[in-house]
């Protein structure tokens, strides 16, 4: 009883000091903010051309300490933090840095980060804050030079200017030297290309824990250090730069301490040093995405046994040998990626049995086999598991069912020729990001409208059949292509509601039937297109020109009919239009060069286009491909050179589009060598071809052609054109195919063309040209059906031998008479029609001369009658004549005869 009375008094006692205490703090807290600072943080407010909603609270009736974002010190009210970060694009800071920050003397933190400054420059007087710790001016459209006067900040434990672009450079660092408590630098996307002793500077830091400098153009990686200083560091990114070089030594000197190492995208080559077994401390270590060879170092998974390393990145390089013997030891793995190598290995159940942690798994692209029972149950759940270009089947993976976590998974291009079993789509609802592709999969996929997660669906170049199945609205990228899908598709208007999320739609080659819907209105956001090798019909509908990202329309080998919508020109950012044979009418040149200036691909063969083409089409700087060939094109080529095609790779890419498998939806057919090849992405880029053939197009090559010196094919064929090739065409060095048959070309084979030694296929046949065919270089390749039906031809491989005229061809053949017609023609064609002058005198000098005489006649009688009088004369004599020459034949006819009577008896 005495115990628990004494207990209870201590209980009152200590409540008693607990109370005390808390009155204290309240009076503490109630020290208001001084007066000066909450001035200076009002001036603060009003350099904000636009204040964001969160500077709301800052009245001058209410006291600093409580607005948002202000931090004061409990015991003096002076204002210590200023967290001004945005955290909602829609409500940022802009304007100006007011110099009344100064008057805020012990500030210790300062967060700025996330807003748009409008590219001014760091205010110099930032260096003035004496008392900062804490500086974060990130992601805020900063530009300029960074002030040195940042190295006045002596108590300063963690600076980060990352994200502002390479607007921001730093001239050198040696104002790091003065920053000895320095903890955190982050200069990610800061210009260090003229930072030369960037290393020395950063080696001064002994306190320095964190080291970002990804993507700061830096292009030397020191391999030694006389002395390792900062042994402090666990943090170190040094990706996205351009160091060419091997993995520095020093790095295995402070593995120590080191935890997170990332030299991403450095260009680094040679092996990885067997020294990274030093690295005891790692957690996380991704060297992806270099040039290193050789094999996966033992020492690095022989430290393992320690159970620190837990994510592993070493994809995109050159690593080579065995992945089993590395697995072994690895087991603790949280994340392991390897794609893109060249390893190999046979991974069985038993190399996998201790994986219990893991979630992340990317063996893609090399030369791995997954050999594992149907029954197998894996140790872990995965999250992401990336087995494309692996070895995996022919069976379905049943293993996978077990996986109840999977948000990604691909198993494309994984020799899988299977039925895909209904508990694979049941399972999914969890996916966001599917790929199967390129396998030999079959069944009918079922409806996917309530995979609200579903954001990435590839099941493209499969055996899938049966109706197109339906989708939901949040579904972000949807690839069907090269299955056996049939039906209509007007169901898909579903996916296009006001806020779908359709970027990527590509359904070619399949068996679609019926009409393109018209409920494009909502589809703004997508910029792949491609309905190629189906069997639509009807018309192109005109919604599809408010799809004004749309990069890439592809409506080829369909049915469809009527006149191209000019809607389309609303579609300014398009680089791929492809409408190939389909039974498409009018003429959509003028308009298409007029407001299609982006497009790099344009093919619109096999249809029943007519017109002219017009010289707005060489307004398209860019263009690459350009195939008009098979329509009812009439006039002449226009003197126009196309910009894309001057140089070799031109000045376009396609590149730009940054979403998975947009190689293969921009894919064009390309017509070189006589056969057709399809190309994918980058490739096509650096294939120039130009196919305006089995037209009625008249006139001359244009000598403009000329200057396409990144053109590989030029087909002009089954035309109506006239006058010699052009002399210069040898300039065309890459060209690779060249068809000119089936026109009236005239005149010899010009002998510059000796230069284009790439040339494999050449046809001339069905023209007019004259001269020796020449016998040198690529031309002895070439067998007599590229000249045939050209009677003025002679020389090998013809059987016709040259003479010694012959070989020089035609004479008064020249290219200024060809010009001179090919210029009338124009004339003709531009202005209307037009008599050409030659005829035009001529007939005049008839009409002239016939007045003059007949005219003098009528006029005056005795004139007329002398003339008739001679007519009169002429007439007897020529009757005289006549009668005595058919006389005297008679006579020699008569007196012959007996002769021939004689001679036959």
């Amino acid at each position: 009883m005495i115990m628990m009375m004494k207990g209870s008094k201590v209980i009152h006692i200590l409540f008693y000091f607990i109370g005390l205490y808390c009155m204290k703090i309240t009076l503490i807290c109630a020290v208001p903010c001084m007066d000066s600072e909450q001035q200076a943080l009002l001036k603060l407010k009003e350099g904000f051309k636009s204040a964001s909603d969160s500077l709301s609270s800052w009245t001058a009736k209410e006291d600093c300490c409580k607005w948002r974002g202000v931090g004061c010190d409990n015991a003096t009210g002076h204002v210590t933090i200023l967290d001004l970060h945005s955290q909602d694009p829609f409500n940022i800071l802009q304007g100006e840095i007011s110099h009344s920050l100064l008057d805020l003397r012990y500030l210790r933190y300062l967060d700025l980060s996330h807003n748009n400054f409008h590219q001014i420059q760091i205010p110099e007087y930032i260096g003035s804050l004496q008392y900062i710790e804490y500086l974060n001016l990130s992601n805020a459209n900063f530009r300029g030079t960074v002030p040195n006067n940042l190295g006045n900040l002596s108590h300063l434990e963690s600076l980060d200017l990352t994200g502002n672009g390479f607007s921001l450079r730093v001239e050198n660092l040696n104002w790091l030297y003065h920053l000895s408590s320095l903890k955190v630098l982050k200069l990610g996307g800061v210009d260090l290309s003229n930072a030369e002793g960037w290393l020395d500077a950063v080696n001064m830091l002994p306190s320095l824990v964190e080291l970002r400098l990804f993507f700061c153009k830096l292009h030397k990686l020191y391999q030694n250090l006389h002395y390792v200083n900062f042994t402090s560091l666990k943090f170190l990114d040094l990706s996205y730069n351009n160091f060419s070089s091997t993995i520095p030594d020093w790095l295995s000197e402070i593995g120590h301490s080191v935890v997170y190492l990332n030299l991403s995208k450095c260009q680094l080559q040679s092996m990885i040093p067997d020294a990274f077994g030093n690295l005891t401390s790692l957690i996380s270590l991704d060297l992806s995405e270099n040039n290193l060879e050789g094999p996966i170092p033992l020492t690095l998974s022989l430290f393992n046994k320690s159970s620190s390393l837990r994510e592993l990145y070493l994809s995109n390089n050159r690593l080579n040998g065995s992945l089993v013997q590395s697995l072994a030891q690895l087991s603790q793995l949280v994340a392991l990626d390897v794609a893109g190598n060249d390893l190999e290995g046979n991974i069985t159940e038993a190399h996998l049995i201790k994986f219990s942690s893991l979630q992340v798994l990317v063996l893609s692209s090399n030369r791995l086999v997954l050999n594992v029972s149907s029954s197998w149950i894996p140790p872990f759940q995965l999250e992401t598991l990336d087995l494309r270009s692996c070895l995996v089947g022919p069976k379905f993976p049943h293993w996978l069912r077990s996986q109840k976590n999977l948000s990604s998974i691909d198993i494309s291009n994984a020799t899988i020729a299977d039925v895909v079993p209904d508990w694979f789509w049941n399972f999914s609802s969890k996916v966001k990001y599917m790929n199967l592709s390129s396998n030999e999969l079959e069944g009918y996929v079922p409806d996917f409208s309530s995979q609200l997660q579903l954001s990435q669906l590839d099941l493209g170049n499969n055996s899938f059949r049966g109706p197109l199945p339906r989708f939901s609205a949040n579904l972000r990228i949807l690839i069907l292509a090269d299955n056996i899908f049939s039906g209509p598709i007007s169901h898909l208007c579903g996916i296009l509601s006001i806020n779908n999320s359709l970027s990527y739609l590509d359904l070619s080659s399949n068996f679609i039937s019926g009409e393109i819907p018209d409920c494009w209105q909502y589809g703004h956001n997508l910029v792949i297109l491609n309905f190629a090798y189906n069997n639509l019909s009807g018309q192109i509908p005109n919604s599809i020109g408010q799809l004004i990202n749309l990069i890439t329309l592809r409506l080829d080998y369909n049915i469809l009919s009527g006149e191209v919508p000019s809607s389309l020109k609303n579609c300014i950012d398009l680089r791929v239009l492809g409408l190939s044979n389909n039974r498409l009418l009018g003429d959509v040149l003028a308009w298409i060069g007029e407001n299609l200036q982006n497009l790099m691909i344009l093919e619109l063969r096999s249809n029943a286009f007519t017109g002219r083409i017009p010289k707005l089409l060489c307004q398209l700087k860019n263009l690459r491909i350009l195939d008009l060939a098979s329509n009812n094109l009439s006039g002449t080529i226009p003197h126009c050179a196309y910009a894309g095609m001057n140089s070799l790779g031109g000045t376009g890419t396609l590149s730009i589009i940054y979403y998975p498998y947009t190689t293969y939806s921009v894919g064009v057919i390309l017509r070189v060598k006589s056969s057709e090849h399809f190309c994918r992405g980058l490739i096509c880029a650096y294939n120039s071809q130009i196919d305006l053939s089995s037209n009625n197009l008249t006139g001359m090559i244009p000598e403009e052609v000329t200057s396409l010196v990144g053109l590989l094919s030029l087909n002009l064929s089954r035309n109506h054109l006239v006058g010699p090739i052009p002399p210069n065409i040898g300039e065309m060095t890459e060209l690779e195919s060249l068809d000119l048959s089936r026109n009236h070309l005239s005149c010899t084979i010009p002998a510059s063309m000796i230069n284009m030694t790439f040339l494999e296929v050449f046809n001339v046949s069905y023209n007019n040209l004259s001269g020796e065919i020449p016998n040198f270089g690529q031309f002895s390749t070439f067998m007599n059906s590229s000249y045939i039906e050209n009677p003025q031809l002679c020389g090998s491989p013809l059987l016709k031998i040259c003479s010694i005229d012959e070989s020089f061809g035609d004479p008064h053949c020249n290219n200024e008479n060809g010009d001179e017609e090919n210029q009338g023609i124009q004339k003709e064609e531009q202005d209307g029609f037009e008599i050409p002058s030659f005829y035009l005198s001529m007939g005049l000098g008839f009409i002239t001369g016939f007045w003059v005489f007949w005219g003098s006649l009528l006029l005056n009688r005795s004139w007329r009658h002398t003339y008739i009088r001679f007519l009169d004369n002429m007439n007897d004599k020529i009757y005289v004549m006549v009668a005595v020459g058919a006389t005297k034949l008679r006579r020699k006819f008569q007196s012959q005869q007996p002769l021939e009577v004689k001679g036959r008896q």
